[in-house]
């Protein structure tokens, strides 16, 4: 309870422990015209957590949600894309922001086992609704909890026959329904990754927990997250695929992707970056900025 009041206190006093575009060195001039809004949260009480906020002003129409899927592998095979470093996933010139999405796994061998020694070009398999440009890579999957955005942008939660989805992911599960969170209070804290809508569907939130970090960020369990979801605005949300997958970055001042979080992977005693399947991306759209 004390740590869901502190993210209630966090939010509401964001100013004194937030870094806005417009403060934040490392981000990009101009994203605020895009209606681009990057904070960073530091929690240390009573425990640790680094919480990355992305907030999309999509009623502006000046940027447009794309998701980008790596190579198909094999074609019609069971194979649905190869992993791929997410910067190069992000390479195009009109990105200016990305998460990870839905949850995948590889296939198993001869004898059932998973090698789960991630590189990049290991096929995998998506799990749930994903797709770009109207088609669909992977199909709806009953267990997870699909997002998709039509032809005119606007952001839907569920997927029903006879939907006709333009740019589609998937989570785990939504967490946050009509601004009440679907999740109990129990599990372990992770790094997580979210979706969220404002009740009006203008706002979207792409937000990532750092976790698995003693002393730097611990992350969060489904409940905290969903809380924090709702305190910031979201009237649905859903939990997206976590762990070492969690990941977000942001176009920075000197015209690159910067990723802003810290994933959970190591290598050598550093950060390592994991390949992934996809990815949703914000870019410029095509209509000028006034």
């Amino acid at each position: 309870m004390r740590f869901h009041h502190l993210i209630i206190t966090m939010v509401a006093f964001c100013s004194a422990c937030v870094a806005p575009n417009e403060r934040n060195p490392a981000v990009a001039t101009g994203l605020n015209n895009l209606g681009i809004n990057y904070r960073l949260i530091e929690l240390t009480d009573p425990i640790a957590n680094k919480i990355h906020i992305l907030r999309i002003n999509l009623a502006l129409n000046r940027v447009k949600v794309q998701v980008v899927l790596g190579e198909d592998p094999d074609g019609d095979g069971p194979a649905e894309a190869a992993l791929t470093d997410p910067r190069k996933l992000a390479s195009n010139s009109s990105v200016v922001a990305f998460v990870n999405t839905n949850p995948w796994d590889s296939f198993p061998d001869d004898q059932g086992k998973r090698n789960r020694k991630w590189y990049s070009g290991q096929m995998v398999d998506i799990h749930g609704l994903a797709g770009t440009s109207g088609k669909m890579r992977s199909s709806v999957a009953t267990n997870n909890a699909s997002i998709w955005f039509d032809s005119e942008g606007n952001v839907n939660f569920g997927h029903q026959p006879g939907d006709e989805p333009k740019e589609a992911t998937t989570g785990f599960q939504q967490i946050l329904s009509k601004g009440n969170p679907t999740v109990n209070s129990d599990g372990a804290r992770h790094p997580r990754t979210a979706i969220g809508i404002d009740k009006k569907g203008e706002i979207l939130w792409l937000v990532v927990v750092d976790g698995r970090q003693q002393q730097y960020s611990e992350g969060m369990n489904l409940h905290e997250l969903a809380n924090l979801m709702k305190e910031i605005g979201c009237w649905k949300a859903t939990n997206m695929d976590g762990g070492g997958s969690s990941i977000i970055g942001l176009l920075d001042k000197n015209g690159k992707i910067k990723i802003m979080n810290s994933p959970s992977d190591r290598a050598f005693g550093r950060a390592k970056i994991r390949p992934l399947p996809m990815i949703l991306t914000i870019n410029k759209s095509n209509q000028p900025v006034r």
